[in-house]
């Protein structure tokens, strides 16, 4: 007497009716295939060929440089923004009681994302730069400032202040900067 839990009869008499399922499914579809079908044919003409691509490819390379140069001139405005020359002009500007005369106490950037125009190259040592300041009286004026550097000493070529309502002209002074781009007082960098 065996212990074995399934005899050999019980497996075999359990697989028929599952290999007779397969193999009847299996004769179906060699059946489905070996069909001879009848393909009509239809007498038109040919679909239309694609579209050039061209354009599609021109235009994104256009959309891509004009993002690269946005993207570029706002990085080089934020070095410009940064810097301690624009920084330092601007403490000039903020405090000179001219300027508070000119467009009002409270002296900032005119616009919430000020544009640095010109340039700041402290390796050739040159620096041109301009931008828009405005007041608490809501005055608008462009502050232009321009300098070289001889030796260590950066010279003030131009420094004024231009009201743009009616292009009045404060000259700030030519000041002798530091090498931070602070004004040199009394000898004191």
């Amino acid at each position: 007497m065996s212990f074995a839990p399934f005899s050999i009869r019980a497996i075999t008499s359990a697989t028929r009716p599952l290999t007779s399922r397969i193999a009847s499914q299996t004769a179906r579809r060699f059946e489905s295939t070996t069909r001879v079908s009848r393909t009509k044919v239809v007498d038109r003409e040919l679909p239309p060929a694609p579209k050039s691509r061209k354009p599609v490819i021109i235009g994104g390379a256009l959309v891509g440089a004009a993002v690269w140069a946005g993207v570029l001139g706002y990085a080089m405005n934020y070095q410009r923004l940064s810097s301690s020359i624009v920084n330092g002009t601007l403490f000039m500007v903020r405090y000179d009681p001219r300027i508070i005369e000119l467009v009002g106490d409270q002296v900032d950037y005119a616009d919430s994302t000020p544009w640095i125009s010109g340039s700041v190259n402290h390796l050739k040592g040159k620096v041109d730069i301009g931008f828009d300041v405005t007041g608490k009286s809501g005055e608008r004026a462009r502050v232009h400032f321009e300098s070289v550097r001889s030796g260590h000493n950066w010279n003030t070529i131009e420094f004024t202040v231009t009201r743009l309502s009616d292009k009045k002209v404060v000259d700030i002074g030519h000041h002798e900067l530091s090498e931070k781009g602070g004004p040199v007082v009394a000898g004191i960098a």
